[in-house]
């Protein structure tokens, strides 16, 4: 059972809503929503999530944002799909890096200067969608709200084990060199280096040695002697996953713009996608922001550093969470399972490029 089940963010998408504020929301919807996909690999499984949603959604807008560092995205992928829009120049990303940060930015900007739309959701290219896509972009058109995000206090000790908060937000952090040959190390010996490293960070408030997952740097924070914004701005911990319309979208970029310390701060800090754009949003009183990332994500453990490839057994538990879109899949994993959803959704096995 995934955590999120547990929260609000398996909700059904069903908003309460006047007359007048549906027809206003149907207005809205003229305006198309824009799906803004990050992706590094997998490019057979990133052209069936894009041919998904312009099934689901023939008028949506939709850009790709290709890691560099990955093989290189061939844009025949997508021939035949009406409005896919390749986000030129991208930047390369590194898990737990500012650069996914940056990665989000470019993008964003990139996409506010040249397309139209009302609503941005970001997804990786290891989602895919649940529902009905209509009712998604209903759902956010009627909701009243200006974002959905998954946020919490962090160093509100329910969210995020002991320590966490401090961790990440107090230091800040620089890449230690990593060592050519430290698989060669016995066993014995990196166990002893840990304990040494544990001892080293209790004993003393100052500095800090991190190991960071899936093969990232070591870092070593030294702690900083201000908070950033002051003590009334928020820290929110969260998911990096964005549902924001034009409005906060805008208010996100002028806050960059206008607080150049924010993304100094950021830059140093450890996992900054988890909080940087949800503490801009939760801190901007002129926000309506809804507490629900709108996915449904199977997590193998609680505080794991990602979510886990959803089989084939479990689609009908994802299917019923109500949640818009899952993640993750993988074809290399579970290849039943993308097949399962497409029946559900009344997508053709292999949807033609253009429904219209």
């Amino acid at each position: 059972m995934s955590p999120l089940s547990k929260s609000s963010e398996e909700r059904p998408l069903a908003p309460e809503h006047t007359a007048a504020q549906s027809g206003e929301a149907n207005a809205a919807l003229a305006t198309p929503t824009l799906y803004l996909i990050f992706s590094h690999d997998r490019p057979r499984q990133l052209a069936r999530l894009v041919k998904a949603i312009r099934w689901l959604s023939p008028t949506a807008r939709i850009a790709v944002h290709h890691d560099p560092q990955g093989d290189p995205l061939d844009p025949r992928l997508f021939d035949g799909i009406d409005d896919v829009h390749i986000v030129p120049d991208p930047v390369r990303g590194e898990w737990g890096d500012f650069s996914l940060v940056e990665q989000y930015l470019h993008a964003l900007r990139w996409c506010t200067e040249r397309l139209e739309f009302d609503w941005c959701c970001t997804l990786t290219g290891l989602s895919y969608p649940l529902r009905q896509l209509s009712e998604f972009e209903r759902f956010l058109a009627q909701s009243g709200n200006d974002a959905y995000i998954h946020h919490f206090d962090a160093f509100d000790p329910s969210q995020w084990p002991k320590g966490t908060a401090e961790r990440r937000f107090l230091f800040a952090y620089y890449r230690l060199p990593r060592l050519p040959y430290a698989y060669r190390i016995p066993q014995p010996v990196q166990r002893l280096l840990a304990r040494l490293r544990e001892r080293f960070n209790r004993v003393q408030p100052f500095l800090r040695i991190v190991p960071m997952p899936r093969k990232a740097p070591t870092r070593l924070g030294i702690r900083r002697l201000h908070r950033a914004q002051g003590d009334d701005f928020l820290l929110c911990g969260g998911r990096q996953m964005l549902n924001i319309n034009r409005r906060a979208l805008a208010r996100i970029l002028d806050f960059v713009d206008t607080h150049p310390e924010w993304t100094r701060y950021a830059r140093r800090a450890l996992i900054p996608d988890e909080f940087f754009f949800n503490s801009i949003l939760v801190n901007d009183g002129g926000l309506r922001v809804g507490n629900d990332v709108l996915r449904y994500i199977k997590w193998p453990k609680l505080h794991a550093a990602s979510g886990a490839a959803i089989e084939a057994e479990e689609v009908e538990q994802a299917l019923s969470s109500g949640a818009p879109f899952g993640l993750k899949f993988d074809e290399l994993v579970a290849p039943d399972a993308l097949d399962l959803i497409d029946g559900q959704l009344g997508l053709p096995s292999n949807p033609p490029p253009n429904p219209r």
